[in-house]
């Protein structure tokens, strides 16, 4: 039988998020007042240009609506990344089995930790955060920090090694 669970986990928008969109409007608007007090010089065009930066600002701006679904398949976990609920990534794929260790997440952990290795898809301050470190044959190792739910840590369990998953998500 088929092992299929999925569990979609939104990003709360941080202060530097928040700034981030606020710069762009700002910015936005500022382009598009001086677009007008030129208008004479410009013409039709203006209303183009004008049109085109608002366009802009909110594409630029919806970046920021970031989305993580983690999907477990078969002892297959595949992280994706939605940006906008339009646009989809892979962010991350391994098998279970190559799971060598799954505890409570604490920031102080990933100290020491290469930041390249480390893929955080879950809020910050989620009290929730579990770490899976995972270290596939020919590849480093990876450390995902996540939140998951019931179903998906009932799914992870049945893959992982046993030895892992005895002590998995206490």
């Amino acid at each position: 039988m088929d092992t299929f669970f999925e569990q979609i986990i939104a990003i709360k928008k941080t202060g530097k998020a928040i700034a981030a969109i606020a710069g762009i409007w700002l910015l936005a608007f500022i382009l598009c007042f001086l677009l007008f007090m030129f208008i004479s010089y410009l013409a039709a065009f203006a209303f183009l240009l004008i049109a085109g930066v608002l366009f802009g600002a909110y594409k630029l701006s919806t970046r920021f609506n970031i989305e993580y679904e983690y999907i477990v398949t078969n002892g297959t976990m595949d992280i994706d990344k939605i940006i906008s609920k339009s646009s989809r990534k892979r962010v991350l794929s391994f098998e279970l089995q190559t799971v060598s260790r799954i505890e409570k997440f604490n920031p102080s952990q990933l100290n020491s930790v290469n930041p390249k290795e480390v893929l955080v898809a879950c809020n910050a301050d989620d009290p929730d955060a579990y770490l899976m470190v995972s270290s596939p044959e020919g590849k480093g190792t990876t450390y995902l920090v996540f939140a998951p739910d019931e179903r998906v840590r009932g799914a992870i369990v049945k893959f992982v090694p046993k030895f892992i998953a005895n002590s998995a998500f206490k």
